[in-house]
């Protein structure tokens, strides 16, 4: 089997002479294995290796598991690393993962270790490959748990847990066992003890054959990932924490890359998939397909879709509500913040002929003071002839979204008319003209957060 093991690491650039590994070890069967082949082959291929475990105070033999992995540790002669945490409440398997690797991590850059060791295989590949497709993960999902991701390794996924155990039996190697391991309540191990049996009855070599069908879908994976990719960068505008695209374009992609330039959006915003289900990728293309003006959904995590009129967004919701700008005054000759928009006035001469959205000419009173505030409810605005119409109206039909509307800028006078909304309409009574005396000119500038 150590034959088949550097096979496996070789052939897969796994493992290269004088790499410095770390090796995640619970002090099950399996990370037993693992431990006792990297030391087999640590002289031949001038390994550095180091051991790093985890006590998650979950079991009342955690603390005796702990002492384990550390004499294991020493009788190798490897370096033991450890790290004891009290875990609680929901979510313990996903709080242990990321507790686990984010541990790994920081070992590994504060020691020097390049590569980090854990002890999947193909039973894990398996189980895996059911609870993704449990969830509606998409093919990714389904392929998710690779030979190498990163710095990541996973040299045992050539074998078997059956192999595995016979291999530390025919070693004479100790190990511990976990009892939460035949907790039926917990979806792996009920995937574990009862889907895989029954299907093993139908085909004895059911693990080997499933596991050699995943990496098949592997290739496939790769090609639609590349697909998917050139669709995502074509349509995708990123900020920092949404992403926004058109529902005009996503509705020309076939309906398998919409889900999946979903899937990847939805995964920008939240930094994984965890929760996300094939229900929830439906349920936000639908914003797409037969909704019109505005309309949102939640997702898992504090996720929200939105469909903002021509456009569909994906954004995180924030833990604590923005505070609206206060109301500013403009003063002549300087710069004025509000909120993420930048406000300069000044006096002019004569209209200079221009024709831009963020620079307006007004013709006022020298005594008139210009404010900028927020809106505020039964605003109106003059359109000319005498007429009125109300601010919802105007943002409705200039597209504003409903999340701008609460903080976006309005002009007005210090008797609370509306003199501008920028960007989107000019008060036409202060509307300069060419006979116009006392002209300002207003110039904005807004902040944006978009990736150049």
């Amino acid at each position: 089997m150590i034959d088949r093991f550097l096979d496996f690491v070789k052939e897969n650039k796994l493992i290269q002479k004088n790499d410095r590994v770390l090796v995640g070890v619970s002090g099950g069967v399996d990370s037993v294995v693992l431990l006792d082949m990297m030391a087999k082959v640590q002289e031949k291929m001038n390994l550095k290796l180091g051991v790093a475990h985890v006590n998650y105070g979950l079991r009342k033999e955690s603390n005796s598991d702990n002492e384990f992995v550390k004499t294991l540790a020493k009788k190798y002669e490897i370096p033991f690393f450890e790290k004891k945490v009290k875990l609680s409440g929901s979510n313990i398997e996903e709080k242990a993962r990321d507790i686990r690797y984010e541990f790994f991590n920081e070992i590994a850059k504060k020691e020097g270790f390049n590569k980090i060791a854990v002890a999947h295989h193909k039973n894990d590949l398996v189980e895996t490959f059911f609870l993704n497709l449990s969830r509606g993960s998409g093919l990714t999902g389904m392929v998710s748990m690779k030979q190498k991701s990163g710095n990541l390794i996973r040299p045992l996924l050539f074998t078997t847990r059956e192999e595995i155990e016979d291999y530390a039996k025919k070693n004479n190697l100790k190990f511990v066992e976990d009892v939460t391991n035949k907790d039926l309540s917990i979806k792996r191990n009920l995937i574990r003890h009862k889907v895989i049996p029954e299907l093993e009855k139908t085909s004895p070599d059911f693990v080997e054959t499933l596991a050699s069908e995943i990496e098949s879908l592997r290739e496939l994976e790769s090609y639609v990932s590349k697909i998917t990719e050139n669709n995502y960068k074509k349509l995708a505008r990123e900020t920092k924490t949404s992403v926004s695209f058109s529902v005009k374009e996503l509705n020309k992609l076939d309906p398998y890359f919409q889900s999946e330039v979903m899937r990847k959006s939805l995964k920008y915003v939240k930094e994984n998939l965890r929760d996300i289900s094939r229900q929830n990728i439906e349920n936000s293309l639908s914003l797409a397909k037969k909704t019109h003006g505005t309309k949102e959904i939640h997702l898992p995590s504090r996720l929200i879709v939105r469909r903002i009129y021509d456009k569909l967004e994906i954004t995180k919701e924030s833990k604590s509500p923005t505070q609206k700008p206060k109301v500013t005054r403009l003063e002549m000759g300087k710069e004025v913040s509000f909120g993420d928009w930048r406000f300069f006035l000044e006096p002019k001469n004569k209209k200079i002929t221009v024709n831009e959205e963020n620079l307006v000419f007004l013709a006022i009173q020298k005594e008139l003071k210009l404010l900028v505030r927020c809106r505020k409810p039964g605003d109106r605005m003059e359109i000319g002839q005498g007429k009125t119409k109300s601010l919802q109206d105007i943002f409705v039909d200039a597209k504003i979204s409903k999340d701008e509307r609460n903080g976006y800028p309005i002009v007005t006078t210090s008797n609370d008319e509306i003199v501008w909304v920028p960007g989107v309409r000019l008060n036409p009574l202060y509307k300069a003209t060419g006979k116009s005396e006392n002209l300002v000119a207003i110039k904005i500038n807004k902040e944006k957060s978009e990736k150049e």
